[in-house]
Formats: structure tokens, C-alpha cells, sequence
């Protein structure tokens, strides 16, 4: 066959021309199509940023050995409750501290910070300055900290302290939390004052309807003899504190239990520091949660416990750091000094792992004969700030006079306390418990919790 080039050249163009203006069409749809996409996914995204959260209170019961937890829905349902397994995280926020801030009853002021000091005549006082800047971390770091707990399959964290009672601009981060599935132990008093002054009262009646509350939390380890919400002379008279507090927040709330958080004190020379003359002072107490560091086990806790009260507890705090202590000096009766050692990611991620295996075994919400609702690694981020601060007990082992060493509140420091027996390598490095670095790096243990936290969804079916 003979073709006529110029011919089959005028078909081949027309039917290119044809092919090019097909292939543009097909493109601009497809285009058109990718930019609908992305607008959609925007919208969705716009759409969960700017959800409205409820104002209503999720619904919190006991039953049993039980925490019941029907969470309030964004379109204000409610569905049934189910037994609620806390597995989570404490949260501090606080990393680094600077060397001078606001005034807080004169923002435009300036005044140094640091190690927060208190001296005579200092107004306001270093403790006042120190509780000031503790609450400001939670707005600073919410944003970069929840979605990282949400990666790690959190549900629950404690704070030691509320957001602060300026209305919605603190209601936010509880917003933050709610959204990605996260409930909160807030702490509402730390301290003699908070208790006296009703301070915690307003706080209460300020959270109270937002759906991401759990329980509210009195204290820290009040019951040991460096604590006693920092003013008490006795134990007892701290109890006794406690179950006025908890006697007040069921006046004017009742959707939530009240909590509080004792250290390990099962056994003490005078029987009214013991946990089980504190059962007997503060009945009005709900839950219970303990701070324990035994170790790679929690030995014969969960027996312990059981021979005092029939009322649920958690462990409101646990784990190690990730520095593995070598050498230390011990100062002052339990703080060490002069600690050298390696980091070791791997020996925190194992005895956490451990301990969170003991503890399954004895959770309420897969046995309802046992005793405990779960359970929260000490801590979420590291904390600088600690080494040299009175507030932590860790005061007086820094040479504050040293250049070296002036502003070791924002760099890591190995000091601690020692707790023979309490820990792998029996020193707490205070500033190395995160799961995250001060960087927000995730360690080792954030992937290993991640994962172990998963697989106890499948546990709360």
C-alpha cells in the first residue's frame, strides 16, 4: 500500500490536535479534582480545629472496684459507660527555666527568676514566682505536647496543677485534650494555702462542665515529712485538710470523684503517718492514687492495699529515669551528688514495661475483683529545671556561685535523690524521667508505650 505522506501528515495533525485538546481536558479535570481534594481535606481539617466541645460534663462513676467513663460526645450524647483502664502519663509541662520573668501582680515588671529564690523581704516571694511560672508551662508547650501523647496512645494524664481561671483561654487546653481522647486528674490544691485560701473551690466550679475532666486530685505525696502541703505541721492535721477539701468539692460538685495522691508510707514509726490512719481521716476520698518506686516491681503493693480499704487506687505515679547511675556521692541523707554514669533508654524502657505487666494483671476493668484502675508513668518531658531548686527538695547541690553551674536550671544536670532499691540504679535523676527529652525527642519508652498501650484497648472491650 502506498501512502501519501502529505496526506497521512494533515490526519496525523488533525488527530493530534484532537488528542491534545483531550489530554487537556483530562488534565484540567484532573486538576480541578486534586484541588477539590485538598479543599476538602482543609475544610475537614478547619472543621476539627474549630469543632465546638461541649459544655458538659462527661459522666464519672464507681462501681465496685470500677471507674466507669461514659465520655460526653461533641454533639452532647452521652453513651453507655464502660470500665475506663487509665494508662497515660504524669504531666508537668515545665522544662526549662528562664533567668528573670513578669512580676505576676506587675506584669510589666521584671524580676528574676532562675532558681526562684526566696529571701527576706523579697516581694513577691521565689515560691510565689515559682508557682506563677509552673501553671504558664501548660499554655507554652500544650500545643507540641497532646498530639504527642495522642501518638502514644494516651487516655488519661495528672497535672499538678489547674490551667489557670482566666475563662476560655484556659478552658482551651482541656479543648485540646478532649479532642484527641485524652482525660484529665486535675490537681487543685499543692499546698497549705491553696487549701485555706478556697482558691481550688473557684477552680472546680471553673472545669467542672468540661467533658475531659475525670476526678480532681488534692496534694502530691502531702503525706510524707518534706511535703505536708508545704505548711502543716502533722500529717494528721494535713488529713485532716484533705477531707475538708474533698467534703467542699462534693458541695458544689457531684459528677466527679475526688482523688488524692500519697508517697509510700505504708509502715512508719508514728501511726498517724501511716496510709492507714490517713483511710480512716479522710473517708470523703473516693480514689486513692500512689507514687511508687520500688524498683522493677511492685511487690506486695496491690496486697497492701487491699488489707486497708476496699476503695480503688492508682498508681499516680511510677517508672525510672533513662540516666543509669554508676558512681553517685549521697548528701543530706538522700540526695546524690557528683553522679556519673550513661544515658540507658533501653534500662528505663524495660523496668517501666515490667511494672506495667504487674499492674495488668491487677486492673478492675478486666477483673472485677481486683483493685486497681491503672496507672500513669512518671514523666511526660524532662525537666531542667529541677537540679538546685528548692522547690523539689533539690536544693544546696549546685554551687550557685559557680558560672558553670549558675544557670543549671536550662541544661541537664545528673544530681537526684537517692532511694536504695526504688530504682535499677538506685538514684532518681530528676531530670531525665520523660518520655520525651527536653527537646520533645520521643525516647525509647514513648515507642515501647505507644505500642503496650494499644494492646490494652483490646483489654477495655
Amino acid at each position: 500500500m502506498i501512502i501519501d505522506p502529505q496526506h497521512h501528515n494533515g490526519v496525523g495533525d488533525e488527530n493530534k490536535n484532537k488528542m491534545n485538546k483531550l489530554n487537556y481536558h483530562v488534565a484540567a479535570r484532573l486538576a480541578l479534582a486534586g484541588i477539590i481534594i485538598v479543599l476538602l481535606h482543609l475544610v475537614i481539617a478547619c472543621a476539627e480545629v474549630f469543632a465546638e466541645v461541649p459544655r458538659t460534663a462527661s459522666q464519672i462513676t464507681i462501681i465496685g472496684n470500677r471507674l466507669m467513663v461514659a465520655l460526653r460526645q461533641e454533639d452532647g450524647v452521652l453513651p453507655a459507660a464502660r470500665p475506663y483502664i487509665i494508662k497515660g502519663l504524669s504531666w508537668a509541662a515545665a522544662t526549662k527555666a528562664p533567668h528573670y520573668g513578669p512580676n505576676p501582680y506587675a506584669p510589666e515588671e521584671e524580676v528574676s527568676y532562675g532558681f526562684f529564690f526566696n529571701w527576706p523581704g523579697r516581694e513577691p516571694q521565689g515560691h510565689e514566682l515559682f508557682c506563677y511560672w509552673f501553671a504558664l508551662q501548660y499554655k507554652k508547650y500544650y500545643a507540641a505536647d497532646i498530639p504527642l501523647m495522642k501518638k502514644m496512645n494516651v487516655n488519661t494524664v495528672r497535672v499538678y496543677s489547674d490551667f489557670g481561671e482566666e475563662g476560655e483561654s484556659d478552658l482551651r487546653i482541656l479543648d485540646e485534650l478532649y479532642k484527641h481522647g485524652i482525660m484529665v486528674i486535675m490537681t487543685v490544691a499543692a499546698s497549705k494555702k491553696d487549701l485555706e485560701n478556697n482558691r481550688y473551690l473557684e477552680v472546680v466550679n471553673m472545669y467542672k462542665d468540661h467533658p475531659a475532666i475525670l476526678m480532681w486530685s488534692l496534694g502530691n505525696e502531702w503525706n510524707l515529712d518534706r511535703n505536708k502541703y508545704y505548711g502543716y505541721e502533722t500529717v494528721s492535721e494535713a488529713a485532716l485538710a484533705t477531707q475538708n477539701a474533698a467534703l467542699k468539692i462534693k458541695e458544689i460538685d457531684t459528677l466527679h470523684p475526688v482523688s488524692s495522691s500519697l508517697g509510700d508510707r505504708f509502715i512508719d514509726e508514728v501511726k498517724q503517718n501511716t496510709i492507714a490512719a490517713i483511710l480512716k481521716e479522710c473517708p470523703a476520698v473516693d480514689i486513692w492514687g500512689l507514687n511508687i518506686y520500688r524498683g522493677k516491681s511492685f511487690r506486695n503493693l496491690f496486697q497492701q492495699w487491699k488489707e486497708l480499704s476496699d476503695k480503688p487506687v492508682y498508681i499516680s505515679e511510677f517508672g525510672t529515669d533513662s540516666f543509669n547511675t554508676k558512681e553517685y556521692k549521697c548528701v543530706n541523707e538522700f540526695q546524690a551528688v557528683d553522679c556519673s554514669g550513661i544515658k540507658d533508654e533501653v534500662l528505663q524502657a524495660d523496668c517501666i514495661i515490667v511494672l506495667w505487666d504487674e499492674l495488668t494483671k491487677n486492673l478492675s476493668a478486666v477483673d472485677k475483683d481486683k483493685i486497681c484502675l491503672g496507672g500513669l508513668v512518671h514523666e511526660f518531658n524532662d525537666s531542667l529545671w529541677k537540679a538546685g531548686s528548692y522547690h523539689v527538695n533539690l536544693g544546696g547541690i549546685v554551687d550557685y556561685e559557680d558560672p558553670d553551674q549558675r544557670d543549671c536550671y536550662q541544661k541537664y544536670n545528673t544530681q537526684g535523690f537517692v532511694l536504695i532499691g526504688g530504682h535499677p540504679d538506685d538514684v532518681a535523676n530528676e531530670e531525665y524521667f520523660g518520655v520525651v527529652d527536653a527537646q520533645r525527642k520521643p525516647k525509647k519508652i514513648f515507642y515501647v508505650l505507644k505500642e503496650y498501650y494499644e494492646k490494652l484497648k483490646s483489654l477495655e472491650q
